[in-house]
């Protein structure tokens, strides 16, 4: 007998494994909320950006700021072209599907495939992959379904990513953080489970809420996503602590717990 596959409880459309939380916004806290969307596999990023680009009232389409080991700029084949054609964007239980069972298992068509559905606008990778095209290599122009283009860029470290934002009229942004990052050799890099990674440090001096980007991020975020990945990061004990270190760095609390918010900052 086939199982049916419709959805029974029409209030949660969540993928597996993924948990959303509702913010004050960290700029604009009394005025507005964001939301947080934590995850396992980067790919769950979709389906945040296809709800929260679906459900803005001002017609504007964020860009996308992203700091990822991985480059995750695959083009979407053909034949997922097609299938993106179809997906009904205002159907959350459909979208939630689609990011799960139809998106590339290895998370790395997921941003151009949003922006090919104009979930999101301009692209900028911090990253550190550079088998895939090198970074820091020039804009590359990507056409969306319609036939809007959007740009794509690569920078080799935050600084890099801050004098060009800084000289660009960007309104709003989602931001996005694979935790992969944080580490220099993994499995991707070298073909073994060997694993170095960043000084506790200079993560803290990247992301504390007072560094430049960070102040520049919060005033123009619309919503944040972070993807545990811990096959690439070295385990989930490694995925934990370096989840841990942001959460301290920008709420004053757990994440999930009542009352917390970000940190307040200048």
């Amino acid at each position: 007998m086939m199982i049916d596959y419709t959805q029974t409880y029409k209030t949660w459309s969540l993928p597996p494994n993924v948990m959303e939380a509702t913010l004050s916004h960290p700029y604009y806290p009394t005025a507005r909320c964001i939301e947080l969307g934590v995850f396992n596999f980067h790919r769950f990023a979709f389906y945040f950006w296809a709800k929260w680009t679906n459900e803005k009232k001002d017609n504007i389409v964020p860009d996308l700021i992203t700091f990822d080991w991985h480059q995750d700029l695959s083009y979407p084949e053909d034949i997922e072209k097609e299938w993106l054609t179809k997906l009904d964007i205002g159907n959350l239980f459909e979208v939630s599907f689609y990011s799960w069972a139809k998106l590339h298992p290895f998370n790395d068509n997921h941003i151009v495939s949003a922006a090919y559905l104009n979930l999101i606008g301009d692209i900028y990778v911090v990253c550190k992959q550079t088998h895939h095209g090198k970074v820091d290599d020039g804009v590359k122009e990507f056409k969306d379904i319609q036939s809007k283009i959007h740009h794509i860029r690569k920078f080799e470290n935050y600084e890099k990513l801050l004098k060009f934002a800084e000289t660009k009229n960007i309104e709003q942004i989602y931001f996005d953080i694979d935790l992969d990052y944080f580490t220099i050799e993994n499995s991707t890099s070298n073909g073994k489970q060997y694993f170095t990674y960043m000084k506790d440090k200079e993560i803290k001096e990247m992301f504390i809420l007072e560094n430049p980007l960070m102040q520049w991020v919060m005033k123009r975020i619309e919503g944040m996503t972070i993807a545990f990945e811990p096959e690439h990061t070295g385990g989930i004990n490694k995925s934990m602590k370096y989840y841990n270190l942001l959460e301290k760095l920008f709420f004053n609390g757990s994440v999930f717990k009542w009352k917390t918010t970000w940190k307040h900052f200048t």
